[in-house]
């Protein structure tokens, strides 16, 4: 088994010396300029050779100059989240921190290459490494996929690890088909009229509008989705009003919808529209809503993934494979691989001893002894795959 393998007890330090280095100084969406650096400057001391698609998107690259490639990802951004872990390593910049495990990701993939570069000459195919900025925002997938990382060689299969507090520590599940969820963020504003508070009538109350419109989405949900068909439609803000005794003329809102399936992403994306328009204009109001096309859904291929478990559970151990059986409304701009080549989302479980709370908390806690699964995983798959 690759796990077994005695290079990984200096290479799992030298991951944990790179996650801690970068957790560090984290930086947020495509302004990963000091991540990069550290990127290239480890891919330059083993001489792997690399170059950048985007400003600070990373391609490196292994293997036969000819084939059909594996493209391995790893994403390099963090949140604007103050952290309150008190670790030594804790974020040095006020209000940002690695709380999603990205940088994570990027020390396990810097390992793989690591490892991999003194197996080069065993690989079969080649294989890209894709250190991609901003996916927590705007997305730096696609960018990075339009100029070209798929292509020279062409890549004809993909795999990206994210860390999950939903399993034990080294343990790497995986889903089968629909995995991650797509998104859609909204802004809705209403506008009514204003008034006196003892007078009603004589306004247009932004606010009992708004009230009626959110208890519409809800129904639209509860009553005309198919509940096996996965959709949430969350309002994150509402704002709205300026004193006790006031009407409200205005109310501004925010929210998210989250879907599974691009049909059924589309067609309540449509619904969504109805329903706040026609329930505006039965109260005398009117709604401008502005949809952020977000990420679309991510699914796993098939075939592809029962490969990736068969090689993991090979290479690593059954005890460290496991299926999932749901998937999850969270997103990922690695959905943009997956509907262009076969693609596997695996999920590396980090709870340890000193697990604290979940993903994008303040508090994050990391078990580091976890990482070495996720290289090796890596690794396995580039050389088994």
């Amino acid at each position: 088994m690759i796990i077994d393998d005695k290079a990984w007890h200096e290479i799992e330090s030298w991951i944990i010396e790179m996650r801690r280095n970068i957790h560090r100084f984290p930086e947020m969406g495509l302004n990963t300029i000091r991540t990069r650096g550290i990127v290239e400057e480890a891919l330059d001391y083993w001489g792997i050779p690399h170059s950048r698609p985007i400003a600070n998107g990373v391609k490196a690259w292994l293997g036969p100059d000819q084939g059909n490639a594996l493209l391995l990802r790893g994403d390099m951004d963090a949140l604007p989240i103050m952290e309150t872990t008190g670790l030594p390593f804790a974020s040095e910049v006020a209000g940002c921190m690695h709380a999603c495990g990205h940088d994570c990701h990027t020390a396990m993939l810097l390992g793989a290459a690591r490892y991999l570069k003194t197996h080069e000459h065993e690989l079969t195919r080649p294989v890209v490494f894709m250190f991609q900025p901003g996916e927590e925002g705007p997305g730096g997938a696609l960018p990075m996929i339009e100029a070209g990382i798929l292509e020279s060689p062409t890549v004809t299969h993909a795999a990206m690890i994210h860390i999950t507090d939903d399993l034990p520590s080294g343990v790497i599940g995986l889903k089968e088909g629909p995995a991650m969820g797509g998104c859609d963020d909204f802004t809705l504003t209403v506008l009514g009229k204003g008034g006196h508070g003892s007078a009603p009538h004589t306004g247009v109350d932004a606010i009992m509008v708004s009230v009626a419109i959110i208890q519409a989405l809800q129904v639209l949900v509860s009553r005309e989705q198919d509940p096996l068909d996965s959709c949430v439609i969350s309002i994150g803000t509402i704002h709205g009003g300026y004193r006790e005794n006031v009407i409200a003329d205005r109310v501004d809102m925010t929210g998210t919808i989250r879907t599974l399936k691009p049909t059924t992403r589309a067609a309540v994306l449509s619904r969504v529209q109805e329903v706040v328009q026609h329930v505006a204009t039965m109260y005398r109001a009117t709604a401008e809503l502005e949809v952020d096309t977000g990420y679309p859904p991510a699914a796993a291929n098939v075939p592809w993934t029962r490969q990736v478990k068969s090689i993991l559970a090979e290479q690593l151990g059954t005890g460290h494979v496991v299926n999932i059986a749901q998937p999850t409304l969270g997103v990922e701009d690695f959905a943009y691989v997956a509907e262009r080549v076969p693609a596997a989302i695996l999920n590396l479980g980090i709870v340890g001893d000193h697990f604290t709370t979940g993903l994008h908390s303040s508090a994050l806690m990391v078990d580091e002894r976890a990482l070495k699964y996720g290289a090796a995983a890596f690794a396995a798959l580039a050389l088994n795959g």
